[in-house]
């Protein structure tokens, strides 16, 4: 049976000598670079991409985002499946990681024999995560597939709707907002209504709390 190879990136020495030493011996993995950056990493990849099958990615290194690296990864080696391997568990770091395509996000406490099911699931086609953040990972997951729904719905709006979406979310009247735009307050009720009607919200609060927790002006307009 052909071994899964396996590049560790992390900037600790001894993190990644630790993972080595728990793989020694293993008939099923073999770890063929250890890379103390992404850079490191993306420099190897170059030149040996074909003989890679699976990635354990730090998130925090000097200098660097891993979720970013994830991304340089992903399009450089499409193939190669990615594990975050780190102490970061917020949301923020997980989400990242998910919406840069991380095949597994992983705790580094988490024992051997799981890192070691892990990596053959993912090389599966399968998600992983441990037990100690599949809740939150589960939550980010959600908060992903919800984003995505809600900006493709806010994609059909048109210039004039998203400086509306804008006025909305700083707690602006109709009227304060007909008088920014040097519109008339019908017609700026009228954009409200279409945009909610192309949103598919119930009124101008929801619209502003989208607005403001998935940054949709901020990202089309800038």
């Amino acid at each position: 049976m052909k071994k899964i190879s396996v590049m560790v990136v992390d900037d600790h020495v001894m993190m990644r000598e630790a993972i080595v030493k728990g793989f020694e011996g293993n008939p099923c993995i073999d770890v063929i670079y250890q890379a103390s950056s992404g850079k490191d990493a993306l420099k190897y990849l170059e030149n040996n991409n074909d003989s890679l099958d699976v990635i354990l990615l730090d998130v925090i290194m000097p200098d660097e985002n891993g979720t970013e690296i994830l991304k340089l990864i992903k399009d450089l080696c499409p193939n190669i499946k990615v594990i975050m391997l780190t102490s970061m568990t917020t949301s923020k770091y997980i989400i990242k990681a998910l919406e840069n395509d991380a095949d597994g996000y992983v705790t580094k406490g988490v024992d051997f024999n799981q890192l070691l099911s892990m990596i053959k699931s993912v090389c599966e086609g399968k998600f992983c995560s441990d037990e100690k953040i599949n809740d939150e990972v589960c939550k980010c997951r959600e908060y992903i597939k919800q984003k995505s729904k809600i900006l493709k719905d806010f994609d059909l709006l048109t210039r004039r709707e998203y400086e509306i979406v804008g006025l909305i979310s700083q707690g602006k009247s109709n009227l304060e907002i007909a008088d920014d735009l040097f519109l008339s307050e019908r017609t700026v009720k009228n954009h409200i209504h279409n945009i909610l009607k192309k949103v598919n919200l119930q009124d101008r609060t929801q619209i502003a709390i989208a607005n403001l927790r998935y940054r949709i002006v901020e990202k089309q307009l800038g």
